[in-house]
């Protein structure tokens, strides 16, 4: 089961226990997938427990709403026929229930989400929606009379409303009363920052190596070439200690052959040195190239 349907299946296995918080919910559900159809209000849904549910809390809503199920195996229907379900949804506007105690808004967004909401693991990235189809405008309405600022989106043939930043989404969450739920997507943030901040540090680290080894293939050629043409003792005895200490250790770095440098040298000392061989050698091909080309015959 994904991360979002296992909250959703605890969400709906949570029962209200007050008749104006179970109104909400029911109130909430119709509002985010119930479409009128044929004198009835008809919503898909998948998960098992929906039905369970709103036959508990219909009476609540209406005492003469009835409730019927059908449908394939993966996607089925809820059928309820109630006076006020139709006059609920009838409207252009849909009304917000009465919030008559403090878990009222609460059960009332838990309904909105069971029916039609789904949220990423944040451990890979923050993102809550609501898949809307042709109620997006309704539900567009209803969350923003709850001071509650969606964005639209089209996916495929999906008409949704979602919010991206963690900070909206943890704020629904913690409206919706989840404060265990809340604390799991900061837990996962935290996760996921820590994981990226080891890739980082990661990177970084194999980036200063891949530099660290190609800087020292480069002294350890130029020093070669120096010894190659016997100018190795025409060298100030610092660069030429500089040189051997290279070649001896070819995989150290900077700080680790400062450390056997005598007498002790800085490390940007020490980098001086070695780029000043390089400069020495690179200076000694281009004098020797230019004099190969001096000696060329010049065709008459």
């Amino acid at each position: 089961m994904s991360f979002s349907g296992e909250f959703r299946s605890t969400l709906l296995a949570e029962r209200a226990k007050n008749k104006c918080c179970r109104v909400a919910f029911v109130s909430g559900y119709l509002t985010g997938a119930g479409t009128v159809d044929d004198g009835a209000v008809r919503m898909n849904y998948t998960d098992p427990a929906a039905p369970v549910i709103l036959s508990e809390y219909l009476p609540a809503f209406d005492r003469a709403a009835t409730l019927s199920s059908e449908g394939c195996r993966r996607v089925k229907t809820l059928t309820v026929k109630s006076a006020v379900a139709l006059s609920l949804l009838s409207e252009d506007e849909v009304a917000l229930p009465p919030f008559h105690c403090n878990t009222c808004k609460q059960n009332y967004l838990s309904g909105l989400f069971s029916s039609c909401g789904r949220v990423s693991d944040p451990a890979r990235e923050w993102r809550l929606e609501f898949s809307c189809g042709e109620h997006r405008p309704r539900l567009s309405s209803v969350f923003s009379r709850l001071g509650i600022a969606t964005r639209a989106s089209d996916r495929r043939d999906e008409r949704l409303l979602y919010l991206r930043s963690s900070s909206e989404i943890l704020d629904f969450f913690a409206l919706m009363g989840e404060s265990d739920f809340y604390f799991a997507l900061m837990n996962g943030s935290i996760e996921r920052e820590i994981r990226n901040s080891a890739n980082r540090l990661a990177n970084c680290e194999a980036n200063n190596i891949a530099k660290a080894i190609s800087a020292s293939d480069e002294q350890v050629r130029a020093i070669r070439y120096l010894e190659k043409h016997r100018l190795m003792g025409g060298l100030e005895p610092a660069l030429a200690a500089c040189a051997r200490l290279r070649l001896e250790h070819p995989d150290m770095t900077l700080s680790q052959l400062c450390a056997i440098t005598v007498p002790p040298v800085s490390r940007a000392g020490l980098n001086h040195r070695l780029r000043r061989l390089c400069e020495i050698a690179d200076a000694h091909r281009k004098k020797n190239r230019g004099q190969a080309g001096e000696g060329k015959e010049t065709p008459t």
